[in-house]
């Protein structure tokens, strides 16, 4: 994934794609376009040496992928899809596992607000 990563924009994106990225997960294939807006993983500042910081090698992927998932709710997918989605990428990037099960762990707990916030924007 091409990425550019920038000083925060007044809605806190500090990622941009540079070019469309495809990503398939468990037989589903879903493609985010370039220019899409990130704000990396959004893990309260005190968290970031729990979890992950907004921006890491290990979890930018996972990050953009899981935005894209949050934002647009694509047919098909679930809250629950998005999440794991996030957590099974972060592990194949070699993200380490308690903070990888943490990270998942707060996506579970905390992400319901910001799907459901979302929900009407992706219509």
């Amino acid at each position: 994934m091409k990425i550019d990563i920038h000083t925060e924009t007044n809605r806190g994106d500090i990622i941009t794609t540079l070019e469309d990225h495809t990503e398939t997960w468990n037989g589903r294939t879903f493609t985010i376009p370039a220019g899409f807006e990130s704000d990396g993983v959004s893990t309260p500042r005190f968290l970031w040496s729990m979890i992950s910081p907004a921006v890491h090698p290990q979890t930018i992927h996972g990050g953009v992928d899981h935005d894209w998932l949050y934002r647009k709710q694509p047919a098909g997918w679930t809250r629950k899809d998005a999440d794991r989605l996030f957590y099974d990428v972060i592990r194949a990037d070699g993200f380490p596992l308690v903070r990888s099960k943490l990270a998942y762990a707060g996506l579970r707990m905390f992400g319901g607000k910001a799907w459901k916030e979302n929900q009407e924007l992706a219509k």
